[in-house]
């Protein structure tokens, strides 16, 4: 963008009431496109580009739509973005959040992702669109393209890793210590050639990576003499919206994969959800878990601790960060916390060991 653009949407922006046409112009596209977009326009759809760019371009000029629903803004509202609502480790800090914000007098509304930078920007321009107090986002997979959209006048809050330092209030958990604790299980138990089961690995999922860099740089400490063997593959947030069932879907073909690796004793994967899918590839396979693989996940769903399923796991005290984050809000919001400060929550984690690990097979098992 030349300097002179930049100068007429900073006196756009200034002097008189941002519209359509200014977005428009700023976005590259036409007063359609940018109306459509933010109003989401039932069977009309664009790139991720434009609709990224269409709500940069609303958040760096101001811009507010006009249909502003009219008196939802005397109710205090709180938004809750969470990449889905199918795994149970989101409905979970949802519902906690829910709870929370109802003992203090918020109202919520749910907003699903799917790890689309343009679905993250979209909320940001949703909450101040509605006139909500704040936003908490449950997992933010684009934190620099979003946080630095984010101007101090709402206050946002999110829960995340440690290892992310971002500069806003989080309520956050180590997941390297997390992936450190299930290496130490799993070396003390015998085993000594692993396999880490995960959907995409890059810098939008940090927690993925942290665990599985704690995992390794533990897991090779202890035992330089095993090894991990990583398989992951990819998801775009168009096939995560379209199939409710993906998390588990790649866990059992992965894990099938990895069957005919005889070193292979125990899989970690990295959340209950896909550990389900290597449970049933195990099984599938004609082999037992325990006795033949030994499975391991992170979050300690609920569904973790039923009878027919016994896994092992690493607790996220998921409605504790929920309840966390919204009190956190909630003092921003009421200006009990000074704004320019940042407020940050770190929770432990615990090992919960049940049914699903013991001892490696002997090596003429198979």
């Amino acid at each position: 963008m030349t300097a002179g653009t930049g100068d007429k949407e900073k006196r756009s922006s200034g002097t008189k009431k941002v519209t359509l046409a200014h977005v428009a112009q700023a976005a590259g596209v036409s007063p359609a496109t940018v109306s459509m977009v933010l109003n989401r326009r039932d069977g009309v759809s664009f790139s991720d580009e434009t609709v990224a760019a269409v709500f940069a371009a609303a958040e760096r000029l101001g811009y507010r739509s006009a249909g502003r629903a009219a008196g939802y803004t005397s109710i205090p509202s709180v938004l809750i973005v969470a990449p889905n609502i199918t795994n149970p480790y989101y409905s979970t800090v949802i519902q906690a959040v829910q709870q929370a914000a109802s003992h203090r007098g918020y109202a919520t509304c749910i907003h699903t992702t799917y790890r689309s930078l343009a679905s993250e920007l979209a909320a940001l321009h949703l909450a101040r669109s509605m006139g909500m107090s704040g936003i908490i986002f449950a997992m933010l997979a684009h934190p620099q393209e979003v946080l630095e959209k984010v101007d101090g006048k709402l206050p946002v809050v999110v829960i995340g890793d440690r290892r992310q330092n971002l500069n806003t209030d989080a309520v956050e958990l180590d997941n390297y210590e997390a992936g450190s604790l299930v290496a130490r299980h799993m070396h003390e138990l015998g085993h000594r050639h692993l396999a880490y089961i995960s959907t995409t690995l890059d810098r939008a999922n940090p927690i993925r990576t942290q665990r599985l860099q704690g995992l390794r740089d533990t897991f090779s400490r202890l035992c330089p003499q095993g090894g991990i063997l990583v398989k992951s593959r990819d998801i775009r947030p168009e096939t995560e919206l379209e199939n409710l069932q993906i998390e588990y879907v790649i866990g059992q073909e992965l894990a099938e994969k990895c069957l005919g690796e005889k070193k292979i004793t125990a899989f970690v994967a990295m959340n209950d959800m896909l550990a389900y899918g290597v449970i049933d590839a195990v099984r599938g396979a004609g082999f037992s878990v325990p006795a033949d693989y030994s499975v391991c996940g992170f979050d300690n769903i609920f569904p973790s601790g039923f009878a027919g399923v016994g896994l092992t796991t690493v607790e996220h005290y998921m409605r504790d960060k929920g309840r966390n984050a919204l009190e956190i809000l909630h003092e921003k919001i009421r200006g009990l916390a000074f704004r320019r400060n940042i407020t940050r929550v770190e929770y432990g984690h615990k090992l919960i060991v049940r049914g699903s690990t013991a001892a490696p097979r002997r090596a003429s098992a198979f």
